[in-house]
């Protein structure tokens, strides 16, 4: 499986805030950060080789689980709501994901 982009929104609410930017912008470097690759801080990111060399069913499932359980980890401002793969013309998967504040309803 391989997924060639990202797309983060919120749930709901229109408009832009510094700190709703900061979150989108700190939940797409999480989703873009594979683990291990970021000196003094290697458990941040996804786990992609635990993920790709599965049949695509089974790595959407673990990608999902890789992104919600991220993005509790290391953005604790946001909660993932959804994640979907659609899948493109040429093959490519992008995942979107859905997010909203991190205060539990």
């Amino acid at each position: 499986m391989t997924v060639t982009d990202y797309a983060v929104s919120f749930a709901y609410g229109e408009g832009e805030t510094p700190e709703r930017d900061e979150i989108m912008r700190n939940v797409r470097t999480i989703l873009r950060t594979p683990t291990g690759s970021c000196p003094l801080y290697r458990e941040f990111g996804i786990d992609y080789p635990e993920i790709v060399d599965r049949p695509a069913d089974v790595a959407k499932n673990y990608m999902a689980v890789a992104v919600m359980e991220a993005v509790e980890r290391f953005e604790p401002r946001a909660r993932v709501l959804d994640v979907q793969f659609p899948v493109g013309e040429d093959g490519s998967m992008k995942a979107e994901v859905v997010i909203t504040d991190g205060v539990q309803q």
